[in-house]
């Protein structure tokens, strides 16, 4: 698909408004951060890949009861300590 639009004045920047049908096709979303490269006189926009997000389900997944130790006893409170 081929659309022609014009770079225009965007406050102190520059700006081009990219059509719904071309976000569609690229299957863009709106807000989606994107990253910005110029090849020759090319400028191409990639979308960056979001980040997994962590949990503690995940970072927990692979460890079994065997692997974690068990308490540690530092013995009775000493001086004015209080727990």
């Amino acid at each position: 698909m081929n659309i022609t639009q014009s770079l225009q004045k965007w406050g102190n920047s520059a700006g081009i408004r990219i059509p719904k049908k071309i976000i569609e096709e690229a299957h863009l979303e709106l807000n989606e951060p994107l990253e910005i490269r110029v090849e020759g006189r090319s400028v191409i926009l990639t979308p960056v890949k979001k980040k997994e997000k962590i949990t503690l389900e995940k970072l927990l997944h692979n460890v079994k009861p065997q692997d974690v130790g068990g308490e540690d006893d530092w013995g009775s409170p000493l001086g004015n300590e209080i727990w």
